[in-house]
């Protein structure tokens, strides 16, 4: 569910993507879902960690296919950098797999607008960022999901926020896609259009997303729609302002034994 919900929208509202930038994704997933779709002729896949990326070469049978393809290029290095160092105009698609921005943590720099102004500048024209967003529930979307949306929205012309629950997870998720134009149709695809393209492009079943399901998580609820309206914090590192996710957990408590 998550990795359909991460890729395939941001590919298919692209109207041709060649190539594609993945930052993180080190277990291999989001790049076999990108190279599922025909049009791709490079993609590059940049993650910090090579024992993961090694182990799930070797262990996950399911992205065996994908780790062999001749157009993705696997890099073990900062996905910060990486971007950095690519020429203006690179990609057609950006797509950020990266940690939960934690306080601490190596990634939540990555969520800022100094980031995705960058990104932006290596996006050719008409291309699209998508960025995991963290949990996106009733109870949790203003931690970080809604942040990250009105980021982008500071550096995009158009923002496209939506949600999945994601039962691994414990939540809902929440994803954001950025638009270097303007979209026609506000970003959103029509039912018939999502599965059009994807009998077009898409080799292989999705599992999950189709027309349909893809109206589903588009369809925020009005309180999300509220609070992505109300959202005026901008995550910034020359401002030092930024927002963590973070988990309550699970606490046991027993009574303590009496005393001797």
């Amino acid at each position: 569910v998550y990795h359909e919900c991460l890729v395939p929208p941001a590919m298919l509202a692209h109207p041709c993507p060649k190539a594609v930038y993945i930052g993180g994704g080190g277990e291999g997933s989001t790049a076999r879902e990108v190279l599922r779709h025909s049009t791709v002729e490079r993609c590059v896949m940049v993650d910090i960690d090579a024992d993961v990326v090694n182990f799930c070469k070797a262990h996950l049978p399911e992205n065996a296919e994908a780790f062999a393809d001749p157009r993705l290029s696997v890099v073990i290095d900062d996905a910060k950098g990486q971007l950095e160092a690519a020429p203006d105009g690179s990609y057609d698609v950006i797509i950020m797999d990266l940690d939960d921005p934690l306080e601490g943590g190596p990634c939540y720099q990555l969520y800022t607008r100094e980031f995705y102004a960058m990104a932006k500048a290596k996006l050719a024209p008409g291309g699209i960022l998508v960025t995991q967003s963290g949990q996106a529930g009733i109870k949790m979307h203003t931690l970080v999901f809604t942040p990250i949306h009105a980021t982008l929205a500071a550096v995009f012309p158009r923002v496209v926020g939506y949600n999945q629950a994601v039962y691994s997870f414990c939540d809902e998720w929440g994803w954001n896609l950025a638009f270097t134009e303007e979209p026609e149709g506000g970003g959103r695809l029509s039912a018939e259009e999502v599965d059009a393209r994807i009998a077009r492009r898409v080799n292989g079943n999705l599992q999950f997303l189709d027309g349909e399901s893809y109206q589903g998580i588009m369809a925020l609820s009005k309180k999300h729609r509220e609070s992505l309206r109300a959202e005026r914090k901008v995550l910034s590192v020359e401002e030092g302002q930024f927002s963590f996710m973070h988990n309550q957990g699970l606490c046991v408590a027993e009574k303590a034994a009496p005393a001797p």
